[in-house]
């Protein structure tokens, strides 16, 4: 086993306070957006301080000894990303690729000579990116379109004084996907998505809220987020999207080709090892709004309810792929847990011993460690609360960014659909 020093991520989007509390640190001088837990390319997890190999990125661990870190027949990378974080302020409205795209697109920007770390950089890897929001505290989501007829009546009261609401209510006549995909090119490629455009949009939204007896929510939230992007041409569709609120212990999993943005609140966020983000709008990062409308899959299941689970204070939280899942351990005593293959184990309360066939490791609050596929069960022993992130039991090598169908998991949880959650949005401004 290997303690590890995580990756901060420090973006506007974060909190001064809402991971740090969590990792029993003080306010932090920047908002922390984000730790990484992994062992990604551009940003691995390395071995902590004070340990043989302190330094030593774990993404050069697992090249080492590959069949001993992820297992006899497993791909020598790492399949998942385990992530803490604490969301002050929406995040951009983004989409993430599939297995195909991700390959194409890493392929051509290595060929155009992009590097990794510059500002129009898409694809950090060829891989798809699926993933998981498992809730700390409560959680609000934007994900996945809503029924077209829900969209439909949301805008048929702006488009009197709205060109911009008409022309999207237009585009929908088709009805179903293809309806879709055509409120898709004309809110993000069309040239009548203007800045004039979108600010009497978001003014018709202002005059639609003062009606009374009608649904507030998608109005309010577009005056939200106008606040802080007043013109931006991605607000509209912010308007017709599902609105999940996720309490504390709730999960959702987001497939690839799933628009989708965080809103507020803290969760782990556990998700393929990939880094690959195309972006919409809402934000000050590179965006390419006609990839996002080529990548955004509306024929596909859009958010999806893990399958979660209890035993003793075990909870496990297992998302339709085969590439990750999740248990949250309230160690009281002894616990073993219920995962195997390579495991990252991150500590939130309390402190445990972690045990394996090979050898002993103690972590406290706000520490983590990397556990090898080949040290056998884990237990840990202690007073506390530890995430601990694996591959999923059905894990074999899937092939460069493959992400198994959601039918692969026993007891498939259903689709989101509509709003999610009731009352406002309370979106910070």
């Amino acid at each position: 086993m290997f303690r590890l020093d995580h990756v901060v991520r420090n973006y506007p989007w974060g909190s001064l306070d809402q991971i740090p509390r969590f990792l029993g640190l003080p306010p932090a001088a920047e908002p922390v957006a984000e730790i990484w837990l992994g062992a990604h390319r551009t940003a691995s997890a390395t071995v902590a301080r004070g340990e043989d190999d302190a330094g030593v990125p774990l993404r050069e661990i697992i090249a080492r000894s590959p069949v001993a870190s992820c297992g006899p027949d497993a791909p020598p990378e790492l399949p998942f990303l385990l992530k803490l974080l604490g969301v002050a302020s929406p995040l951009s409205l983004q989409v993430h690729p599939g297995a195909e795209q991700a390959r194409a697109g890493f392929a051509r920007e290595e060929a155009a000579g992009i590097p990794l770390a510059a500002p129009n950089r898409t694809y950090k890897d060829p891989y798809a990116k699926a993933e998981m929001i498992y809730a700390l505290e409560s959680f609000e989501v934007l994900a996945g379109f809503r029924p077209p007829e829900e969209i439909r009546r949301t805008l048929a009261p702006l488009a009197a004084n709205s060109a911009l609401a008409a022309a999207l209510a237009q585009a929908l006549e088709p009805g179903g996907y293809a309806g879709l995909r055509a409120v898709l090119a004309t809110a993000l490629v069309d040239p009548c998505a203007s800045a004039e455009a979108v600010a009497q949009f978001t003014a018709a939204c202002r005059h639609q809220l003062a009606v009374p007896g009608g649904d507030p929510g998608p109005y309010a939230t577009i005056l939200a987020l106008a606040r802080r992007y007043p013109d931006d041409p991605a607000l509209p569709l912010v308007m017709m999207m599902n609105h999940v609120s996720l309490a504390p212990g709730e999960a959702l999993f987001i497939p690839p080709g799933t628009l989708h943005t965080y809103l507020r609140g803290t969760a782990i966020e556990l998700l393929t090892g990939s880094d690959n983000t195309l972006r919409a709008g809402l934000t000050s990062k590179y965006v390419d709004r006609a990839r996002v409308a080529e990548t955004v899959d509306v024929a596909g299941r859009g958010p999806l309810r893990p399958a979660v689970s209890r035993t003793g204070g075990i909870r496990a939280i297992r998302p339709p792929t085969d590439q990750f899942q999740l248990a949250d351990i309230k160690v009281a005593g002894t616990s073993e847990v219920p995962l195997a293959g390579p495991r990252i184990a991150l500590v939130l309360e309390g402190e445990a011993t972690a045990f394996t066939e090979l050898g002993s490791l103690h972590v406290g609050r706000g520490q983590s460690l990397f556990a090898m596929a080949s040290e056998g069960n884990l237990t840990l022993r202690g007073k506390g609360r530890v995430i601990v992130a694996a591959p999923g039991e059905r894990y074999r090598p899937p092939g460069p960014g493959a992400v198994p169908s959601p039918g692969a998991v026993p007891g498939r949880p259903g689709a989101v659909s509509g709003r999610d959650g009731a009352g406002g949005l309370g979106v910070s401004g």
